[in-house]
């Protein structure tokens, strides 16, 4: 079964997808982004999407939104400049 570029078989936080989008049609280092598991979390914190650390495939990253964290994995070609490339584009912070 193919998925395109985002995987959408799971739910995503809300504010996610347009953040998702941007990074898949502008980034030329990441080629897929795989949406994880969804965390109820206390607080009502400021949206934000983290580099965690990189992976075998690529970046594990977070998505914290008010009372909720997912977990977003980035395919990339190359973990180091997709990091640099999110961060200079002001889309992520570095944990």
């Amino acid at each position: 079964m193919k998925f395109g570029r985002i995987k959408r078989q799971h739910g995503r936080v809300g504010g996610l997808d347009k953040i998702l989008d941007k990074i898949v049609r502008d980034c030329p280092h990441v080629s897929r982004i795989v949406p994880g598991r969804i965390k109820v979390r206390r607080g009502k914190g400021e949206y934000a999407f983290k580099v965690q650390y990189p992976t075998d495939a690529g970046l594990k990253c977070q998505y914290i939104g008010p009372g909720t964290v997912q977990e977003v994995f980035l395919i990339c070609s190359d973990a180091e400049k997709a990091k640099a490339w999110l961060i200079e584009s002001g889309i992520a912070t570095a944990e």
